[in-house]
């Protein structure tokens, strides 16, 4: 308990207040709520009132400030040196001495186990941290994340737009390859078409010529017949008689010139059918080198077309690689980013962009103040259990009382018994964690002030250079120690 201040906290009603320490004038005593100056009136010595009723969750301060300026007494020589000299004097110093040690147990002091103690109070008006080393302040911390999470956020967005065009990428190469192979199909179709047709007009052509030679052939046995038929009739004309022979020499006459005209239009029909034929297998030769050249242009556009498949597939295969490579990266990328949740006023319920909490995530609680780890179904305080570093509890003990109730990490419990400090281990035991047992009894009305600590170092808070580690994350599905800088990008480049 100090001797020289005490602290209340508002309930938003109350205007009247205790003023338990000693005070030599009162106006050595000063009133502050919120740790602003405040007038107030005294009701009597040891109480004090200030109107309006401070607003609730305020911290109400009343402390004596004793004047040092001048000595309560001049002492000279030959003076009669009273009681009242005395004791005035000696106030003065008291209250000063007071004063002195509740201002250094107020501040952050070095306890015993070598660490400095901020008796679980805000330390405010601190700067960023410079070196490595140096203390991170909640602004600083809550900025450089939010930045590194906004920058990781965009990675994780660039990677899996990546991901979608590489897929887009790997549709349309595998649709061009089957076109492609449908094409070679087509031109290896039309390349036998091409051959078959050279074959048939090869085959019509010798056809033609044929059925020539035959057409010429039957024209000159029609001839020779016409003409063997005349001669009989000649014959039949003279021994008919006169008549029957000059009917049938006209008959001859007109047989032999049809028989002519006969032979002739043979002739004739045989150079046509021959004129006819030799150009048939002109055309049919023609047509035939035409395929034969079309039959190579039609391979070689297969040829073509296969190797153009066979590119098409590889680019597929190419571009799945990296599609899967792509969306491998992003995948990494959004577990890293879900191990850094930010700070906020309440713990959240799922992860950065809706996903499912990761154990192991790490969140500073800004209402609490503490930072909070996901152990896979709560959030669990990533500390002490203690609250913040140190704690204190003040007990007035009933008659022979030995154990009074607290919470602390084994070992780490200073216990104090009207002002005084008494000795683990040998004036008390303070090993369970919950409570501390007195060696001795106490005296009904004894004050037990105990302060309680968290097994907390330095070594358990984030500097700089740690935290700049912790936002380092895998960017292209690398080697598990391979590490990089958020400002890195995301394109599979070295450590």
């Amino acid at each position: 308990m100090a001797n020289s201040y005490i602290e209340y906290t508002a309930n938003g009603s109350t205007t009247t207040f205790a003023v338990p320490f000693t005070y030599t004038v009162a106006s050595e005593v000063a009133a502050f709520v919120n740790g602003v100056s405040t007038s107030f009136t005294f009701t009597s010595a040891n109480t004090a009132s200030i109107s309006p009723a401070p607003a609730n969750g305020l911290v109400v301060r009343f402390s004596r400030t004793t004047n040092l300026t001048t000595r309560a007494v001049d002492f000279s020589n030959g003076a009669i040196l009273t009681e009242t000299d005395l004791d005035a004097s000696n106030i003065q110093v008291f209250q000063a001495s007071q004063e002195a040690i509740d201002t250094a147990q107020a501040s952050i002091f070095k306890v015993a186990d070598g660490k400095f103690d901020a008796q679980s109070r805000v330390i405010k008006n601190v700067a960023d941290p410079v070196s490595a080393q140096d203390a991170a302040t909640k602004n600083w911390a809550e900025t450089g994340m939010t930045s590194q999470l906004n920058t990781a956020t965009t990675q994780a967005t660039a990677a899996s737009n990546s991901a979608t065009a590489a897929s887009n990428s790997a549709t349309a190469a595998a649709s061009s390859a089957s076109t492609a192979s449908t094409q070679a199909s087509t031109a290896t179709t039309k390349a036998a078409t091409a051959t078959t047709q050279a074959a048939l007009a090869t085959t019509n052509g010798a056809a033609q010529v044929a059925l020539a030679t035959t057409q010429a052939g039957l024209a000159t046995t029609n001839g020779a017949a016409q003409v063997a038929l005349a001669t009989t009739q000649a014959g039949l004309a003279t021994t008919n008689g006169q008549a029957q022979v000059a009917l049938a020499t006209t008959q001859a006459g007109l047989a032999t010139t049809n028989g002519e005209a006969q032979v002739t239009l043979a002739t004739t029909q045989a150079g046509l059918a021959t004129t006819n034929g030799a150009a048939q297998v002109t055309l049919a030769t023609a047509q035939k080198a035409i395929a034969v050249t079309k039959a190579s242009e039609a391979s070689a556009s297969a040829s073509t077309a296969s190797t153009q498949a066979t590119n098409s597939a590889n680019s597929a295969t190419a571009s799945a690689n990296s599609a899967t490579a792509s969306a491998s990266s992003a995948s990494n990328a959004a577990a890293t980013t879900a191990l850094t949740m930010g700070a906020g006023s309440t713990n959240p319920t799922t992860a950065v962009g809706g996903g499912a909490l990761v154990t192991g995530a790490l969140f500073f609680n800004t209402t609490a103040g503490l930072m909070k780890v996901w152990n896979g179904s709560s959030w669990a305080d990533a500390g002490s259990a203690v609250n913040g570093t140190s704690q204190r509890v003040v007990y007035t003990a009933t008659a022979n009382q030995t154990t009074f109730s607290v919470i602390y990490d084994a070992g780490f419990v200073d216990v104090y018994l009207n002002g005084i400090k008494l000795l683990l281990a040998t004036d008390f035991t303070g090993t369970s964690g919950t409570n501390v047992v007195l060696a001795t009894g106490a005296t009904v009305g004894d004050i037990v002030d105990i302060v309680s600590y968290g097994a907390f170092n330095v070594a358990n808070t984030y500097t700089q250079a740690q935290i700049d580690n912790l936002i380092r994350f895998e960017i292209d599905g690398g080697v598990s120690n391979s590490t990089y800088l958020a400002t890195q990008l995301v394109d599979g480049g070295t450590a």
